[in-house]
């Protein structure tokens, strides 16, 4: 003989349970089962939970198609957030471009921009690029320009201090710098580059020394020197070179090297050469050279 109990069980976490109880008599054995009715679905549990905030990309659209630029707090305001990366999720979806100029302070739409031959666009003080940062501009500038940049050059071009950016391309060797006439000289990294720009630089009008006139054209001056050149013997050509790097400074081997087709270390000897005053007077002639002298025929006396 079996007696059954049965239970209805309440549980906040596994719902409704039957509990039911065996016992059998005979034996003195018991049994007890749990069989599961159904869930307890609590619909106020995630009452609490926020809903995630939607922001509209029409209404950036519109506030940029207004006012052009727009700092990140601008921005902010307009689209209801303190998120800098809510901002720039939402700019992405757009895309953007911020200023080269001000640290990058102002932003824009590419849809919006109208670049000038150059790749540069300006709104108020706010500078744009197509090249996007600064550094990356001036890299991008230099390699396209025609004979190279001084400081002053391309920093009249950008509209913005550019002293610290061509410095650090300089020592990250993507573009060159030498010095000509007293000035720093921007040029391609890219050899092929780097020698058409110089001789477009030496191209342009140079003014000489005062006892030395008014202004000529440099490729003149490049085609005499040459052809003096050609009129010296290696010795004579190396010193030559090396007086010319004297006059010329800081940056003379390379340049005179550059300017002479001669090799930069033939340079800088020949300098060496002069600054020691390791130098050998010889004769003009070797001893013995020249016209021999006519001897007299005895026969015709």
């Amino acid at each position: 003989m079996a007696i059954v109990f049965r239970f209805h069980i309440l549980d906040s976490h596994f719902g409704h349970y039957l509990q039911r109880f065996h016992i059998n008599t005979k034996t003195q054995r018991f049994r007890l089962h749990n069989v599961r009715i159904s869930p307890i679905v609590d619909h106020r549990r995630n009452y609490n939970i926020m809903r995630t905030p939607t922001y509209s990309l029409d209404r950036l659209r519109s506030f940029f198609k207004s006012n052009i630029i727009a700092t990140m707090k601008q921005l902010k305001a307009v689209l209801g957030t303190a998120v800098d990366m809510t901002v720039y999720r939402k700019l992405r979806q757009l895309s953007y471009l911020s200023s080269y100029s001000h640290h990058g302070k102002y932003y824009t739409l590419r849809e919006l921009l109208r670049f000038n031959r150059m790749g540069l666009w300006k709104h108020d003080d706010a500078r744009f690029s197509k090249y996007g940062t600064l550094i990356n501009t001036a890299h991008a500038l230099v390699g396209l320009a025609e004979k190279g940049y001084s400081l002053s050059e391309l920093r009249q071009l950008v509209g913005c201090d550019v002293k610290q950016t061509l410095l650090g391309l300089v020592r990250q060797k993507r573009i060159h710098r030498e010095t000509i006439a007293g000035q720093y000289i921007y040029f391609s990294a890219s050899a092929a580059t780097q020698r058409k720009q110089h001789l477009a630089r030496l191209k342009g009008p140079v003014r000489l020394g005062r006892a030395e006139g008014p202004e000529i054209l440099a490729h003149e001056v490049r085609a005499a020197i040459l052809l003096f050149m050609s009129l010296l013997d290696e010795k004579q050509r190396r010193l030559y070179a090396g007086l010319e790097s004297l006059r010329v400074g800081r940056g003379g081997d390379a340049q005179i090297a550059r300017l002479l087709d001669l090799d930069m270390h033939t340079v800088a000897k020949g300098r060496h050469q002069l600054q020691d005053r390791d130098l050998q007077i010889e004769r003009v002639r070797r001893k013995g050279a020249g016209r021999h002298a006519i001897k007299k025929n005895s026969s015709d006396h």
